[in-house]
């Protein structure tokens, strides 16, 4: 597990997301690695949220890591879905990426896509 890769990737992210968020707003981050250098990153929101980052057993695949998370997009079988690029889930307090392993995912470049990617599906929620 390449953790300095994920790390580097979740705090640009939060750095990039901090200042446009609410005051005393904390962010929690649980990362899934898959076995093939991918990851499920849920990130929960909340004011009594620590900036804590958690990491998990690795998975055999980005579909058996999303299965030890709790959420509604995907059901079923998850380790029979193949996931590439960068896929996002939001539901209520929580932003989940599922990222395959390409360095390109993971980059600072990406981690400012995934914010303006949040501040688009923001703005046509407000519409």
């Amino acid at each position: 597990m390449d953790k300095r890769k994920y790390q580097s990737y979740i705090n640009n992210f939060r750095r990039r997301l901090a200042p446009l968020m609410k005051p005393g707003l904390g962010m929690q981050c649980n990362v899934y690695p898959s076995s093939d250098g991918g990851a499920v990153l849920e990130f929960e929101i909340g004011p009594a949220t620590e900036n804590d980052d958690n990491y998990h057993e690795e998975s055999k695949s980005l579909g058996a890591a999303l299965s030890n998370i709790d959420q509604r997009a995907f059901g079923g079988n998850l380790e029979g879905f193949s996931f590439g690029g960068t896929n996002t889930i939001l539901e209520n307090n929580r932003i989940i990426y599922i990222k395959e392993a390409n360095p390109k995912e993971w980059s600072d470049e990406a981690a400012v896509k995934d914010v303006s990617g949040l501040l688009r599906n923001s703005e046509r929620a407000a519409r």
